[in-house]
């Protein structure tokens, strides 16, 4: 009896701790990826690159979460929609559970990415994926466009800067060489009379 007993205070207070233990949180769920083409559509940027650069702001924080963003930097190779830069930074969830696409460095993928909040967002529920098996896909998109490195108008303005100083200083350069070549010519001319005079 007293075993019985036993086994049914055990059996309840397992009960009890699985509804009162915080349950685990639902894992990332996708509808199934459409066509190249749908992926095309849905899409902001479609392009092909390598993996150059991973940024985890918050690598170094004791407490994380599997949606945190990570930052990731692309070398362009080719580009189907949306800018045709050759670098691209891209952003997707630390973790699969969150829908995050895990990128590994130096290699290369074909990504589909969306626009939100003005950054690109990349997840497990595309289509992007390393571009060794993306063969479909690169067969039906065909030739992209070739990335065009553009400096942005902050670089450009800081070097157009840098020339006028430059331009400038050799401007007063000059000035101060043709003041003293003239100070020195008067001082000589001054000395002439001078020395006349004593004579």
């Amino acid at each position: 009896m007293k075993i019985l007993h036993g086994l049914i205070s055990l059996a309840v207070m397992i009960s009890l701790f699985l509804v009162i233990s915080p349950s685990k949180g639902f894992a990332c769920s996708c509808v199934p990826v459409g066509t190249v083409q749908e992926g095309l559509d849905d899409s902001s940027n479609v392009f092909s690159g390598k993996v150059i650069e991973k940024v985890d702001p918050n690598k170094n924080k004791k407490i994380q979460s599997s949606a945190d963003l990570i930052e990731v930097k692309f070398e362009v190779n080719q580009s189907w929609k949306g800018s045709n830069q050759s670098e691209l930074i891209v952003y997707t969830e630390r973790d699969s559970a969150s829908c995050g696409f895990e990128f590994s460095l130096n290699k290369e993928y074909v990504v589909y990415a969306k626009e939100v909040d003005g950054k690109l967002r990349v997840s497990i529920c595309s289509r992007t994926a390393p571009v060794a098996s993306e063969k479909e896909d690169l067969t039906e998109l065909g030739q992209g466009e070739k990335p065009v490195k553009q400096l942005s108008s902050n670089t450009e303005n800081v070097k157009e800067s840098e020339k006028a100083a430059a331009q400038d200083s050799g401007n007063q350069v000059y000035i101060i060489f043709t003041a003293l070549g003239i100070g020195l010519a008067v001082g000589m001319i001054v000395g002439f009379i001078m020395k006349g005079r004593k004579r």
